[in-house]
Formats: C-alpha cells, sequence, structure tokens
C-alpha cells in the first residue's frame, strides 16, 4: 500500500514536471494506466481478557495427615553461670549505748546522771539507771529573809527486755528517795525552823513485769498483761502497799476492732492515813469501726469502788467520733468520757510533797466529759490541736495550808474535796521546718465553778509552755523553755481570807557543745527573769540559778 502510494506521487510529479515542459515547448495531454498486483491484508483479532471458569457446587475436603518426628538440635551452647548479685549495706554506725553527766551549780551540788545498756542485740535489751540531784539553795520571802530551801532525790533502776518471736517479756526494779523541807511559813508568824525538824523523805520501792504481743501482722490477737507491785512510806512512819493487774486485748477484723481493758488496784495503808484498804476493779468493753475517712469507737467504764465494808459501782459511757474532711488537714472529733482518778498516798505526795503526814485522800468521781474538737496537719512539719471540754466532777481535790492547830505556820498543806464544773479550753501546737529545729507550744484556760469552796485553791486558770530545740550541725544544741501559770488563790482561815498568787513566767535556756561523739560539755540557765513566784503558797521558788556540766558517752 505504502508502496503504491509512492508510485502515484512520482507519477504526479511526472506530471507536474512534463506539464511545465510543455508550457514551455508545447501542451501534451497522454492517458497512462498502471496495473499492479493485488496484495491482500488482515487486520489485527479482538482478543478475549477473561480465562474460562469452571464452578462446583460439590465441596470436597481433603483429610491431610501429618508425622512430625522430633529430633533435638544440638547448637552446641554451653551455659556459664552469673554469679549473684549481693546486697552492700552501710557499716552500722557506732553505738554509743551509755553516758555519765555531771554537773555543778549555783544552787545544785552536785549532779550526777549515768545510763548503761547493753549492745545491739535481737534476743535482749538489758540496763541500770541511776540519777542524783541535789541542792543547797535557800529561798527568799516576801519579807527578804532567806530559809533552807533544799532537796535531794536518788533514782535508781534496773531494767531488762526479752524479744521472743511475736511477744515481749520485760521488767524493771526501781528505788526512788524525795528528800524535801518544810520551808515556807507565814512571815507574819515569829518563828524559827530547824533544819532537822521540817524534814520529809519518801522513800519507794517499785517492782513491775509486763508480757506483750508484738505481732507484725494485724490479724493476729493482741494482748497486752502486766503486773505492778510498790511500797511507798515517809519520814513519820507512814506507808501504802499497792498493786495493780491489767490486761489488755484487742483484735482487728476488716473494718473493725474489738476489744476488752481489766484491771485490779488494792492499796493499803498505814492506820495513821487510812484504816480502811482500798480496791478498784475496772472492766472496759468496747468496740470500734472505721472507714477510709472516719473513725468511731464505742463502749462502757465500769468500776468498782471498794473501801473497807462500803462499795459502790459507777459506769461510764465512752464514745470517740472523728472524721478526715480534708486528707488530714482537717479532722473534726468530738466524743463523751467518764472515769474514776484514783488519789492514792504516793500519787498524792508526788503532786504536793509538803502534805500534812499521813493526810488520807479520797478517789475522784469523773462523772461525764464532754469533748470536742479539731485536729490535723498544716503540712507535713506542722501538727495542730484544739479541744473544749466541758466535765462533771465529785470529790475534786484542792490543797490549802493546814488549819487545824492555832499556832501552824502554814508550812504543810491539809486537802479539801469539791464538787466542780470544769470547762477547759486547749490548743497545741508543733512545727518541725526541719531536723534540726522544732518548736512545740501548748495552754490550757480553765473556768472552775466551784460548789462549796470559793475557789479552787492552787489551780491556775491558765497555763501555758513552750519549747524549742535547734541543732546546729550536730555540733552545738540550743534549748529553750518557757512556762507561764495565771493567778491562784490560796485559803487563809475559815473566815474567808484568800491570798492570791501572782502569776508567773519561767525561762530557761540551755545549751550543749559536742567536741566529739564521746565528750561534750552543756550549760543551762534557769529562770532567768529572777522571779522567785510562789507555786504553793508561802512556798518562794528559787531565783535565776546556773548549771554547768559535762556528758560522757561511751
Amino acid at each position: 500500500m505504502i508502496r503504491k502510494i509512492f508510485i502515484y506521487i512520482h507519477i504526479l510529479g511526472f506530471l507536474i514536471l512534463g506539464f511545465k515542459s510543455l508550457n514551455a515547448q508545447e501542451r501534451l495531454v497522454k492517458e497512462v494506466k498502471v496495473v499492479k498486483p493485488y496484495e491482500p491484508t488482515i487486520s489485527d483479532a479482538y482478543k478475549l481478557t477473561h480465562l474460562p471458569r469452571i464452578t462446583d457446587t460439590v465441596k470436597i475436603i481433603p483429610e491431610i495427615k501429618y508425622m512430625l518426628q522430633t529430633k533435638p538440635m544440638n547448637v552446641g551452647y554451653t551455659i556459664t553461670p552469673i554469679k549473684p548479685a549481693k546486697m552492700v549495706g552501710e557499716p552500722l554506725s557506732k553505738l554509743y549505748n551509755s553516758y555519765v553527766k555531771v554537773g555543778l551549780g549555783t544552787k545544785m551540788l552536785p549532779m550526777l546522771e549515768a545510763y548503761v545498756n547493753n549492745k545491739r542485740s535481737k534476743e535482749y535489751s538489758i540496763g541500770a539507771y541511776y540519777k542524783f540531784l541535789n541542792s543547797i539553795g535557800q529561798a527568799t520571802f516576801d519579807n527578804d529573809e532567806k530559809e533552807f530551801a533544799g532537796f535531794c532525790d536518788n533514782d535508781l533502776r534496773f531494767f531488762g527486755k526479752k524479744y521472743m518471736k511475736s511477744s515481749i517479756i520485760q521488767g524493771e526494779m526501781g528505788l526512788l528517795s524525795n528528800t524535801r523541807y518544810f520551808y515556807g511559813y507565814d512571815t507574819r508568824v515569829d518563828t524559827i525552823l530547824e533544819k532537822d525538824n521540817i524534814k520529809q523523805n519518801y522513800l519507794t520501792l517499785n517492782l513491775n513485769a509486763n508480757y506483750k504481743s508484738n505481732h507484725v501482722d494485724s490479724t493476729h490477737i493482741n494482748y497486752d498483761f502486766g503486773v505492778n507491785l510498790y511500797n511507798t512510806k515517809d519520814n513519820f512512819e507512814n506507808n501504802e502497799l499497792g498493786f495493780t493487774i491489767a490486761g489488755d486485748i484487742n483484735k482487728i477484723f476488716t473494718k473493725e476492732m474489738v476489744g476488752v481493758n481489766v484491771a485490779i488496784e488494792h492499796y493499803s495503808t498505814s492506820e495513821k492515813i487510812d484504816s480502811s484498804n482500798n480496791t478498784i476493779i475496772r472492766i472496759n468493753p468496747w468496740l470500734g469501726k472505721f472507714g477510709d475517712k472516719w473513725r468511731i469507737k464505742a463502749g462502757i467504764n465500769i468500776f468498782s469502788d471498794i473501801r473497807g465494808d462500803n462499795s459502790k459501782a459507777l459506769y461510764y459511757p465512752v464514745a470517740r467520733l472523728e472524721y478526715d474532711m480534708a486528707n488530714h488537714y482537717l479532722i473534726p472529733y468530738a466524743g463523751v468520757d467518764g472515769k474514776l482518778e484514783i488519789n492514792n498516798f504516793r500519787k498524792m505526795s508526788q503532786v504536793n510533797p509538803f502534805l500534812v503526814p499521813g493526810t488520807g485522800v479520797l478517789n475522784t468521781d469523773h462523772k461525764i466529759i464532754l469533748f470536742g474538737g479539731i485536729r490535723g496537719n498544716f503540712n507535713s512539719t506542722t501538727y495542730y490541736n484544739f479541744e473544749i471540754s466541758y466535765s462533771l466532777i465529785d470529790d475534786m481535790p484542792f490543797f490549802i495550808n493546814d488549819l487545824v492547830s492555832s499556832d501552824s505556820i502554814g508550812n504543810q498543806f491539809s486537802v479539801v474535796y469539791d464538787d466542780i464544773t470544769l470547762i477547759n479550753y486547749f490548743g497545741e501546737i508543733s512545727v518541725s521546718p526541719s531536723e534540726e529545729l522544732t518548736f512545740h507550744a501548748k495552754a490550757n484556760y480553765k473556768n472552775y465553778e466551784m460548789t462549796n469552796e470559793a475557789e479552787a485553791w492552787h489551780k491556775p486558770s491558765f497555763d501555758l509552755t513552750f519549747t524549742t530545740r535547734y541543732n546546729i550541725r550536730h555540733k552545738i544544741i540550743l534549748k529553750g523553755d518557757i512556762l507561764a501559770i495565771g493567778k491562784r488563790y490560796a485559803k487563809l482561815d475559815d473566815t474567808g481570807n484568800i491570798a492570791e498568787l501572782e502569776s508567773a513566767i519561767d525561762i530557761n535556756l540551755g545549751a550543749e557543745y559536742r567536741y566529739s561523739k564521746v565528750l561534750s560539755g552543756f550549760i543551762q540557765l534557769n529562770n532567768l527573769l529572777s522571779d522567785g513566784y510562789y507555786e504553793w503558797n508561802y512556798y518562794p521558788t528559787y531565783g535565776f540559778n546556773i548549771l554547768l556540766g559535762i556528758t560522757y558517752s561511751f
């Protein structure tokens, strides 16, 4: 086809050239026919793109059987054991578990304190303690007269503990001697005090043993059983023998706690103190329940007060509820309580050592105590507690100057009892900005409503204590404390004459310098304001005094 086209092109070329030549010479007209053999052509065939498919309606699932023959592969790997890791603990620091302290002062001559204990042990602990504190000071009265106001204290104790798998046995034996002098008197009375005639000494031998659980798992039953035996006598052949047997059992469940406290106390005194022995039996069953933010505990205090042939049973409801409102920042609480307070000869002589020898005492009935308050933590270093309580109390003891004899100079105290209503406002705050610095303060404001007596004799309406401690690089320890008490009243006679004891502030400062881990020196400055205030009527305290000493640890 292409070739045919080329032939036509050539013929057309020749015709054009010939036409031009004829025009130049003469016009020539001829007809030419070209004959060529026929060449047939075939066009491309159309192809199908789909493959043929056969659809079978019968499905046959072939059954295939596998035969596996396992054969371990020998990889030729040899295991090299790795040495176990070992925890290397810090070496234990040397333990200085014993010390001796010696001091001298303007009022104290001398002061000795010693403590000895065994080294670290998982099986037992045993030790001894002794303290000797002697004073030769004089007290200055309102008329500028001075009297010997010394004292002498000896405290010797031996103690030990035995640690077992889930319990502890511990015991203690002690001998305590307290010597005092009836140096206070009414300065309006012309008198001369002889040192030997005004001496009083309380000597107490004490034995106690205790057996209690030490479970680390709270699902076990917890228990604490103890026995205490003591004998106290004074310089005037008065004595008291007492013993106590007590037990405490409790169990913690998932959301509950149950327990019971039981105690039996018996006091046998000399005839001059009281012709009747006193036995007190106490039973306190209780039940507690707690949740994530709340806790409640309720029970009953049952007392049986047996004195000679007379006995009485006393029942006091006991309950406490608290709720955590703000993740330990604010925890309000409220409750009710009641108890029989035991006033024995030993306890009263420790509160006021200037008692008339052989003074008998009665127990105090706290009929009901209603209380409520808030406590919590402002942050991780600050704790607070504020509480108000309302109490009805029968047979509350108050000390008054002895008015029995007409020639009494008032240097001894007897006890009177009254039924009172007491409202107490209490506040406490503790701050520890760091491990080196701490502050602690607590205060009480009390309102006494008396039944028979005109005033709450020798009871301050206000008291405050403040203590602080600052550790400077474990080298210098600074200490300070403040004691403040409000005014008090003293009964002078039965005609209504009353003495007012002024409020007082007692400021004490101390410092310790640690020369080494075993040797240090200390200084104590007492009553910086040199305020010889009266703790008891006719009994002024020391003024400013200094105590210096050293401590050796081993």
